[in-house]
């Protein structure tokens, strides 16, 4: 946060500029603009707030299937779409790139290195969402460690959030940005009440990639979702049980099935 100017005034408990050794009465240097003394120390926060924004805007025109896998993007058209400058497009190419939601495709000008929307394989999709199960699964172990009453209070969010994705699911027409939002629900429901701070940080890695797949999962998959509503309520009577074992194997499962689901659509 910039500070403000206090000009001469001293800081409350501070030495004036005469206690100072300094003579008030000395000429002083040109005097700062008052844009510049409002604006200094917030250029860095500005640029780091625009980039966030972009890297925000950008990653979900992937993920929601606005840029499909093959497009071609650079700094130059970032900036001009976004309507922002060339150092906040450029941090967020670059952010979503180590992501891997973007690969290099070259063919730019000059120095300027072309992207591609990294594309959209059965073997990415296997491997992400087995890590998924795994991870989350790894969560849902920690059921166990839950006394009774957080179970049921856990087993009852979960059925409010897999009735929302129901509801949203028998919907027509199909609103698949809706239905995105609510399945992913339940399963952030599910992390959030059982996941470490590394588990989920873990997951936020591949967080960016696994929406992208499960964005494409329903309009490819439904609106059939039967076998996912299965899945889901095996992972209820796990959680609300308290069986470790039990809870790891249904969330494993319902990863590992959504993989085989959407492989076969690739």
């Amino acid at each position: 946060m910039a500070h403000k100017s206090v000009g001469g005034l001293p800081r409350s408990g501070r030495p004036g500029p005469a206690a100072a050794g300094v003579d008030p009465r000395a000429p002083r240097g040109p005097r700062e603009p008052r844009a510049a003394r409002a604006t200094r120390g917030s250029a860095a926060p500005r640029a780091t707030s625009a980039a966030a924004g972009a890297y925000a805007r950008v990653r979900d025109l992937i993920v929601r299937g606005r840029l499909p896998p093959g497009a071609r993007l650079t700094e130059a058209e970032v900036t001009s779409r976004l309507a922002i400058s060339r150092t906040p497009a450029r941090e967020a190419l670059r952010r979503l790139q180590q992501e891997g939601l973007l690969v290099a495709g070259g063919g730019g000008r000059g120095a300027q290195t072309r992207l591609l929307v990294a594309p959209m394989t059965r073997e990415d999709v296997e491997e992400l969402y087995h890590l998924a199960g795994a991870l989350e699964g790894l969560a849902a172990r920690r059921v166990g460690l839950l006394a009774h009453a957080e179970r049921r209070a856990l087993g009852a969010a979960l059925r409010e959030a897999e009735a929302a994705f129901r509801a949203e699911a028998h919907r027509s027409p199909l609103d698949f940005d809706r239905l995105f939002e609510r399945h992913d629900a339940f399963h952030r429901t599910l992390v959030t009440a059982c996941a470490g701070p590394r588990t989920r940080a873990l997951l936020d890695t591949i967080r960016p990639q696994l929406d992208r797949y499960e964005w494409y999962y329903a309009p490819l998959i439904g609106p059939d979702f039967r076998p996912t509503y299965a899945e889901h309520a095996a992972i209820i009577r796990a959680v609300i049980a308290g069986e470790a074992d039990a809870a790891e194997q249904a969330v494993r499962a319902n990863w590992w099935n959504g993989a085989e689901r959407l492989a076969g659509k690739i």
